[in-house]
């Protein structure tokens, strides 16, 4: 299990100033057009049509356990303001409940970082988790903004065995490529596969798509090939992941892109003390607690359960 976590409050403690400068900057455009909106009157869509009224908080949520917890632990953090809070979930995919913020059906939605940024930018190339959030704010369309985001993240990772990690000498993918002609990748749907281009000289003589993380997880107890390794590509936020005993390959070139937990929602309708709420969130909120509460949805507990345990011990 040691080799799965890592100190996540360390990071939010010593974040660079490339990410402050890019907070303060995403902060004051939200607080100028927080203001427009008010002088406004009527909130709107970014179709121009009237949405929701005033004081009326909606998280929305997509299909998936990751989302709907999130949107619980955001919608439980803004009642912690007084502001009256509902969640809709099971809205489809990105598209769709992206659609549903569009709409004015919903005030704020949970998103990752690098995913939205490709979502909204396909030709973006940014991969560090301050670049991706500078780059975010930027490629947002008018209407729409984020907040802090935190340290838990869903990122793509290579992992292996303790085992192969120190037989090969395994704890960097860059000490993975001279073993990539010999070994083979068994990759989770989830796990960004076009990425692996940019770990240059690394050609896995094999690779394999597999249903899910437990499937790839599973793959590694499969004997590896002479003078190589069986490679995972997961995500971070994985249960199957977290309760294995694996070592995630450091990417210290930021091969994979950032993929932090980030709200979205919609300008002029959140209050600075509900800004402030999401960001207590932010700053609290880690990969590991992340993977163990996708765990224990999939295992049947409710998600509003789950999260309101996590609020709790954390707000």
């Amino acid at each position: 299990m040691a080799h799965t976590r890592t100190d996540q409050s360390a990071r939010r403690r010593h974040r660079p100033a490339a990410w402050s400068r890019a907070l303060t900057a995403a902060s004051a455009l939200l607080l100028v057009a927080g203001l427009a909106s008010g002088c406004a009157g009527a909130d709107t869509t970014l179709d121009g049509s009237v949405g929701q009224g005033p004081g009326e908080i909606v998280v929305g949520a997509g299909d998936d356990a990751e989302s709907r917890i999130l949107a619980e632990i955001y919608a439980g953090a803004l009642r912690s303001t007084g502001a009256p809070v509902t969640t809709d979930g099971g809205l489809g995919d990105r598209t769709a409940y992206l659609g549903q913020l569009d709409a004015g059906s919903v005030t704020l939605v949970p998103e990752f970082t690098g995913r939205l940024l490709r979502y909204y930018d396909p030709g973006s190339t940014e991969t560090e988790q301050d670049d991706v959030f500078e780059a975010l704010s930027k490629a947002l369309p008018q209407g729409l903004s984020i907040s802090d985001f935190a340290a838990a993240e869903d990122r793509s990772a290579l992992a292996v065995t303790p085992q192969a990690s120190e037989q090969l000498g395994l704890t960097t993918l860059d000490d993975l490529v001279p073993a990539c002609g010999t070994s083979t990748a068994v990759l989770a749907p989830a796990f960004e596969a076009d990425v692996l281009a940019g770990l240059t000289g690394c050609a896995f003589a094999q690779t394999t798509r597999v249903a899910d993380d437990a499937a790839a997880v599973g793959e590694l107890a499969v004997p590896a090939p002479a003078g190589g390794a069986v490679v995972a590509g997961v995500t971070t936020a994985s249960p199957d992941v977290a309760d294995a005993d694996l070592v995630l390959l450091s990417d210290d070139e930021h091969v994979f892109t950032a993929q932090n937990v980030v709200p979205l929602f919609r300008i002029g309708t959140l209050s600075e003390a509900q800004l402030k709420a999401l960001n207590v969130v932010a700053g609290e909120l880690t990969t590991a607690d992340l993977a163990d509460m996708i765990g224990q949805v999939r295992g049947g507990a409710d998600s509003a359960d789950v999260a309101r345990v996590w609020l709790d011990a954390h707000l």
